[in-house]
């Protein structure tokens, strides 16, 4: 059966409304149309503006009105929900944008906003039982802040803005740990190699005293009691950034690790 003439309609129309420069209009009211071609791309607009402002900052004005009308045109959204058009925005990016103009960053920037509206989101609750840090944050399994997440990226995408733009890839990657602090507030951490092996030791349960003992061997450092001592100032900075909020002491170990 051939689809009945309103739907045809309404098919034409929101073509026309997706890419209006080289889409003709159906046979309605230009008053009407020029309307919807504004709410239309005002509202998308704003949306993903406000959702990824690292990457509406970056980009030239002209740049970024081309981008999310490129995204009207190519992406067909598969839900109804708004939390999860960050999610659509970040698959046209990865997988339909074919631009060759744009920074090789790109995609890693809207990844980093995406992450901030993912934590932010997050409905679980950031507690600390205590005031004060454990006598030896060394000793025991650490109960970690749940709302959390260790991303690597080839690009220093925390530190991309206006004034730095780089160019080329830089010689490592950046190893980010962000999580929602006690404030409620987006927090990042730029990791090296011996700070995500420590973070990882103890979100998994391991005593960060056992975890620096391990490193210190890997390195075969001739003092490992450096190790230790510089390993304790760091979970104490965790700590006082709400990273670390209390020891196990004894509880389930796997209570610490990341969902």
């Amino acid at each position: 059966m051939p689809e009945p003439e309103f739907i045809q309609l309404q098919r034409a129309f929101t073509r026309h409304l997706r890419d209006p420069a080289r889409v003709p209009a159906p046979a309605l009211p230009e008053a009407g149309l020029e309307i919807y071609r504004h709410a239309v791309f005002f509202n998308i607009d704003r949306f993903m503006r406000d959702n990824f402002p690292r990457v509406a900052e970056v980009l030239a004005p002209a740049v970024w009105t081309a981008l999310i009308r490129d995204y009207l045109v190519r992406h067909q959204s598969h839900t109804p929900l708004f939390v999860e058009l960050l999610d659509e925005f970040l698959a046209y990016l990865r997988h339909e944008r074919t631009v060759a103009e744009d920074p090789p960053w790109l995609f890693e920037l809207a990844h980093f906003d995406w992450l901030e509206n993912a934590l932010a989101s997050d409905e679980r609750v950031v507690e600390r039982p205590s005031a004060a840090p454990p006598a030896d944050l060394l000793a025991h399994p650490l109960r970690l802040n749940p709302v959390h997440r260790l991303e690597h990226y080839e690009y220093p995408v925390h530190a991309i803005a206006p004034a730095f733009m780089p160019a080329g890839r830089p010689p490592r990657p950046t190893r980010l740990l962000a999580f929602r602090d006690l404030a409620g507030e987006f927090a990042v951490l730029d990791l090296n190699e011996v700070t995500v092996e420590l973070f990882e030791g103890v979100a998994g349960g391991r005593p960060a005293r056992a975890v620096l003992a391990d490193i210190a061997l890997r390195l075969a450092h001739p003092e490992p009691a450096k190790v230790e001592s510089g390993g304790s100032d760091i979970l104490q900075r965790w700590w006082a950034l709400g990273l670390v909020v209390g020891a196990l002491d004894g509880e389930a170990t796997t209570s610490g690790k990341n969902p």
